[in-house]
């Protein structure tokens, strides 16, 4: 009778134990849960995700060490979460015009940067430099023209190499290839005051356009 309350007794504290342990089980596979969930949440398991300010700003760095094709990634991926970005409209544009085969897709770029920001000159002297590089000086004319009225000492602030001199360089070429000599002169000569020529003759001409090519190792690279 004894063995057989004693045998009643250890079953209860037994059950009693199991009771504990399988609570004390549930809370710690909850609490687990809880504090993976928390650690993905919306982020997910690599961490906080980037938003298009942060994929933006990567897209500047990898522009600045010359991974063009990263950084159109980049800001592609920052038009994806916000298309309305202006300065990742801008940043595609300059990536996309030092690549090799979408050069054609800069412009879309840029004019919807300035379409956002007008105030965003970078965009207007990247447009210039792409236009200059397709072959519509005309286009390249207006473009460099109405950077230098809007920022006349503008500079790139992502390739500190190139400022207005350089824009200005692409004016003047651009002027003697649609044979506005007069103009191309006066521009030269904003970059260098001491030039001096005959442009109504051709050798004048010869002579200008032998100095816009010593300019060009100066300022064009």
């Amino acid at each position: 009778m004894r063995i057989e309350k004693k045998s009643i007794s250890l079953l209860k504290q037994c059950r009693s134990t199991l009771t504990v342990y399988t609570i004390l089980a549930f809370f710690l596979i909850a609490f687990l849960a809880f504090t993976l969930n928390g650690c993905d949440g919306e982020d997910g398991p690599s961490g906080p995700e980037l938003t298009s300010d942060d994929l933006t700003e990567l897209g500047w760095d990898s522009f600045e060490q010359s991974d063009y094709r990263s950084a159109l990634d980049n800001f592609k991926a920052a038009l994806g979460k916000n298309r309305d970005h202006a300065d990742a409209n801008n940043g595609a544009g300059w990536s996309a015009g030092k690549l090799h085969g979408h050069l054609s897709e800069a412009p879309t770029y840029f004019a919807k940067c300035l379409q956002i920001d007008a105030t965003l000159y970078d965009a207007l002297g990247g447009w210039t430099f792409v236009v200059f590089q397709t072959g519509d000086y005309e286009a390249a004319i207006n473009k460099a023209d109405s950077l230098l009225r809007r920022h006349p000492i503008w500079q790139f602030h992502h390739e500190q190499t190139l400022d207005h001199f350089d824009i200005r360089l692409v004016l003047a070429v651009s002027y003697f290839r649609v044979d506005e000599f007069e103009a191309s002169y006066e521009t030269v000569r904003f970059l260098n005051r001491n030039f001096e020529t005959d442009i109504s003759t051709p050798a004048g001409r010869r002579e200008l356009l032998e100095e816009i090519e010593r300019l060009r190792l100066i300022y064009g690279g």
